[in-house]
């Protein structure tokens, strides 16, 4: 029961991380774009250093094919990126990607994919978890800006941005419930290889999409938080180890 309950707090703290990026976009949207930068690259170092430091480790001890898994994720995410637009544009003068329905499905997909990691996170230990649950924390709130900033530049949504934000938000908290209450009874061998699908999913995250942003303006501090992200992660997981 205590380990439910600290899935349920945290995926609604991630989830919360969304609207917070949101509600930051919503009166503060001009000092946000300035400077969402830096939090893109803190969750850099957390979703990378997570994925070597804890589930990527955690996923060999139970099985050695673990690396299946984490390059088969990797390769469905792109696929499904390509296709759908997990992680649509994120400058409003992009003329590559439009936000629409299908589009808005695959970011929603997207947060239901952490909400999942989540619950994993927590069936394997409460260190996996909350370390897991951090690295998601970070990346959301620079996502939720993201995405709200989408919303009300596009003529079809912008009467309903706050809505479907609050609903992207919501899909992090029910994927992890949920993932939690399903994978109760299964075996080590299936929990490690969503151990190594959660690690090819932040290793996508981290490497195809905060990156990329994180090189469009070239900064010392965007280095440094890189390194301050792994370094956390690693001082976290000592400390708690």
């Amino acid at each position: 029961m205590l380990i439910l309950i600290n899935v349920i707090i945290f995926s609604f703290i991630a989830g919360l991380s969304t609207i917070f990026g949101i509600y930051l976009v919503r009166r503060f949207e001009e000092l946000i774009k300035r400077n969402v930068i830096f939090l893109i690259s803190f969750a850099i170092g957390v979703l990378l250093a997570n994925a070597f430091f804890h589930l990527i480790p955690e996923a060999i001890e139970i099985n050695p094919t673990w690396f299946y898994w984490t390059l088969g994720t990797i390769i469905f995410l792109f696929l499904l990126e390509h296709f759908v637009i997990i992680h649509s544009c994120h400058e409003e003068e992009c003329d590559v990607h439009a936000l629409g329905a299908v589009s808005f499905l695959g970011i929603v997909f997207h947060s239901l994919i952490d909400g999942i990691v989540i619950g994993v996170g927590f069936e394997v230990g409460f260190m996996v978890g909350l370390l897991t649950s951090l690295a998601v924390i970070f990346h959301e709130t620079a996502e939720g800006a993201f995405i709200y900033t989408l919303l009300i530049h596009d003529k079809k949504f912008q009467a309903k941005a706050l809505l479907l934000s609050w609903i992207v938000a919501l899909a992090t908290p029910l994927g992890a419930i949920a993932t939690f209450l399903l994978i109760q009874e299964v075996s080590p061998l299936v929990l490690s290889w969503l151990l190594a699908a959660a690690a090819g999913s932040f290793i996508y995250i981290g490497a195809s999409d905060l990156i990329p942003e994180a090189h469009k303006k070239y900064n010392f501090l965007n280095i440094f938080l890189v390194l301050a992200g792994i370094i956390f992660v690693f001082a976290v997981g000592r400390f708690l180890g």
